[in-house]
């Protein structure tokens, strides 16, 4: 007979539970990316899908220092949240060229 999940165990399988990165940076990365995926419902609440990969030592080692996550599985929840949500800075920065008048300046 297979014992009952513990309270802890249950709630670390429906969401991402492990504190946010020190980076303020990656944290505010990781926070944006969460609300955005969760607003559109992508994120279903459970983490019960299984993976296995084989990955760089190094980059395993640089990541979980970079974000301050010491769990595989928060590791890989964080970066894939990052690579889902979308982010459209970089495309709206590029169409703001030469939006400001030639005479523009910039007094400090």
């Amino acid at each position: 007979m297979v014992a009952a999940p513990t309270t802890r165990a249950r709630k670390r399988r429906r969401e991402f539970t492990a504190q946010l990165p020190h980076d303020p940076i990656v944290s505010a990365r990781l926070t944006f990316a969460l609300r955005v995926l969760a607003k559109g419902g992508q994120l279903v609440g459970a983490r019960t899908k299984r993976m296995s990969a084989r990955v760089d030592p190094g980059l395993l080692k640089a990541a979980k220092s970079k974000t301050g996550l010491k769990n595989d599985s928060d590791l890989i929840s964080a970066a894939l949240a990052v690579l889902a949500a979308s982010d459209d800075f970089g495309p709206w920065f590029a169409a703001q060229a030469g939006r400001l008048s030639k005479d523009f300046t910039l007094d400090f």
